[in-house]
């Protein structure tokens, strides 16, 4: 009987044991790994800052020669304030310059429009005339010869194109400074003296008859020049 009754005591002592340890189980939690991060970061916006600017005088209010006494006299018979082009003058039709090194890839364009009116010489009123335009207009390394051109509209399309060509993407970071941008200036020469002339005497003075009649010939340079971000 004793034997059995410790056999019973013991198996007790057993399930006390089990059920303390099961509710242990029960009230806690398992321990586990446990990690954490926190992701943070912080941005500003992308520097752009460019400055585009338009450099020289397309024309001017009075004209010269390579004589001195010429552009003393010349310049006093100028009474309007229209700037005027003739024979022997020349200038800086535009030079454009860009600064900056935006932190963005951007396309850098340019957008001439050249407009041409009344350079027409006629030999005859009677006739229709034929395009005469004595000026030639440089743009970057290439001279272009209004005489050299049919038409008005061939000589203004060649001119926009050769200006509208700087036109180009630049990488972010790269000072524009350096970027390509045209350099356009004109002339008219006050003598063409090649056994070939195509400029005379005679269609100059046409020119500027025309002009004493109110029917002046004009020419009209604009160039935009447009920066934009891009992929």
């Amino acid at each position: 009987m004793a034997s059995r009754k410790n056999h019973t005591l013991k198996l007790a002592g057993i399930l006390l044991a089990l059920v303390l340890v099961t509710s242990c189980f029960v009230g806690g939690t398992f321990a586990k790994y446990v990690t954490s991060g926190t992701g943070k970061d912080t941005a500003r916006v992308a520097k752009f800052g460019v400055t585009v600017t338009a450099n020289g005088t397309m024309f001017a209010k009075e004209y010269d020669t390579d004589t001195e006494n010429v552009k003393a006299t010349i310049a006093k018979s100028v009474l309007s304030t229209d700037k005027v082009i003739a024979p022997g003058t020349k200038g800086n039709m535009v030079s454009m310059t860009l600064a900056g090194t935006p932190e963005v890839a951007i396309n850098v364009r340019y957008k001439a429009t050249v407009k041409l009116d009344n350079w027409v010489y006629k030999a005859d009123e009677s006739e229709t005339g034929e395009f005469y335009c004595p000026i030639k207009i440089k743009v970057g390394d290439e001279i272009y010869f209004g005489y050299d051109y049919p038409s008005a509209e061939r000589f203004k399309n060649a001119v926009e194109t050769a200006i509208n060509g700087y036109s180009d993407n630049y990488a972010p970071g790269t000072d524009l400074t350096k970027a390509k941008a045209p350099a356009v200036s004109w002339a008219w020469a006050f003598e063409d003296k090649a056994a070939d002339a195509k400029q005379t005497d005679v269609k100059d003075t046409y020119l500027g008859d025309q002009a004493a009649k109110g029917n002046a010939a004009t020419i009209d340079l604009e160039v935009v020049t447009t920066v934009t971000q891009i992929d």
